[in-house]
């Protein structure tokens, strides 16, 4: 399983919340198909210091990563 942060910068002059975003991708053991999951959250209601890839959508990315890994069991 490897995946990517970010938080992209929004708005003129940076002037809006950013976009907080992870990706990620899974092969599985058993050759079956591989898992990408790509996870972006807006929220103009966020403090601004709380948005990160990793603080937000992280956690979602790894829970729809886990499910669909555990549904191919």
């Amino acid at each position: 399983v490897g995946g990517k942060t970010g938080t992209a910068q929004h708005g003129v002059d940076n002037s809006e919340n950013p976009y907080a975003w992870f990706i990620s991708y899974a092969k599985l053991p058993d050759n079956s198909s591989p898992v990408a999951v790509a996870v972006v959250i807006e929220d103009d209601n966020a403090v601004r210091d709380d948005i990160s890839g990793g603080g937000l959508a992280a956690p979602i990315a790894k829970s729809v990563m886990q499910a669909v890994i555990n549904s191919k069991k």
